[in-house]
């Protein structure tokens, strides 16, 4: 699957309703590293709660995780930097996830933050950014609770996309007004 560019195409999980052109890129582990999340437990944090808040905040909604031989990392930053707006599952303070997260801020891109309840703080971030907490539960009951709440705190975040004091903006001090 590669565009006519050469460029390996990201999987698209949801199609936005309507006529919006915005896309969403999710970064996110892809494997469960914690003995406290089972075997699939990112899949369907994806599927059940991500891939429908998102998709009612009128996003399209992309990943790299795919089969097939690319650049992975070529993708991941490409669709990283172009996406409307990035959200970042910090669950399990998985590495890459951190990266990649630092490298749209660097950007002062928006982004959305979220983890599962249980998730400990993460220093620089916890302190400065909100986070939207889910149940790690992920039973029908909770993701019907949890999927309206995120809608709207991505859609929360969207709006709040250009505001004076992100978190790049506060870190640069002065020197952000040169930007």
């Amino acid at each position: 699957m590669a565009t006519g560019t050469g460029t390996p195409e990201t999987i698209t999980l949801a199609e936005a309703d309507g006529t919006s052109k915005l896309t969403a890129f999710v970064i996110m582990p892809f494997v469960e590293r914690d003995p406290k999340h089972s075997a699939g437990f990112f899949a369907e944090v994806l599927r059940s709660l991500i891939t429908p808040a998102r998709k009612a905040s009128k996003f399209t909604v992309k990943t790299a995780n795919r089969q097939g031989s690319d650049l992975i990392q070529s993708t991941i930053i490409n669709d990283l930097m172009e996406a409307d707006l990035v959200i970042a599952d910090l669950t399990e303070h998985n590495p890459n996830v951190m990266f990649e997260l630092g490298m749209r801020m660097a950007e002062d891109k928006p982004v959305v933050l979220i983890k599962a309840h249980g998730t400990g703080p993460l220093f620089d971030v916890d302190n400065m950014l909100r986070v939207f907490e889910y149940s790690p539960n992920l039973w029908q009951t909770t993701v019907e609770k949890d999927m309206p709440n995120l809608r709207d705190f991505i859609e929360g975040a969207w709006e709040n996309r250009t505001s004076e004091k992100s978190y790049i903006k506060i870190l640069r001090g002065s020197k952000s007004k040169g930007m």
